[in-house]
């Protein structure tokens, strides 16, 4: 009878073992990928436009203000503006509609950098010729640059010249009656830059 007592020591033996395996749950290699469904597609009229840099050229000088911009600016009412080529310079000049005592008139000139210093030796002579001596320098504008003119005999006349980014700017805001001072020839010079 020994052996029924020892068949079941083992049977219990086993059932213990048995019982102490450790199990394990779901697949031990990976499953296949799962990929969410699509939703509807995508209707690109209602997505924002892609802004392409503007590859146009830039506007003629002469169009960058408009007429009443630069009335506004001179305080005089001017004609429309007129283009000039004077040797390697560009200008466009809007003269007042009423003749007014001195040049009532509003000039830009463009011109290659390197034509600065010439220019410059030019525009300081046209001032001094009309007995405008105040030079100032025009910090924080452009490259190098500054500014000339004055209220002779009551008639403010002033002029400006710029070198910024290889390229000369002068301006010139005069005429008896207008806004013609050092801050309204900075102020637009500053304008002129920003608008190309």
């Amino acid at each position: 009878m020994r052996y029924p007592a020892i068949l079941l020591a083992v049977v219990l033996l086993v059932a213990g073992c048995a019982a102490e395996e450790p199990t394990t749950y779901g697949p031990t290699t990976a499953g296949p990928t799962i990929r969410p469904k699509t939703t509807a597609p995508i209707d690109e009229s209602t997505l924002p436009p892609i802004v392409e840099e503007s590859t146009a050229p830039p506007k003629p000088l002469c169009e960058i203000f408009s007429t009443a911009e630069i009335t506004k600016t001179l305080g005089l009412a001017v004609r429309k503006a007129v283009t000039s080529k004077n040797g390697p310079y560009i200008t466009c000049t809007w003269n007042t509609v009423k003749p007014v005592e001195g040049p009532g008139v509003v000039t830009i000139t463009r011109g290659d950098g390197s034509l600065y210093g010439a220019f410059t030796q030019k525009m300081i002579a046209d001032a001094k010729a009309k007995k405008a001596r105040g030079k100032k320098l025009l910090e924080g504008v452009g490259d190098q640059g500054f500014a000339i003119g004055a209220s002779v005999s009551g008639i403010p006349i002033w002029y400006a010249a710029v070198e910024h980014a290889g390229v000369l700017t002068g301006v010139q805001i005069s005429g008896a009656g207008s806004n013609s001072s050092v801050g309204t020839i900075k102020a637009f010079m500053i304008e002129v830059l920003a608008r190309g």
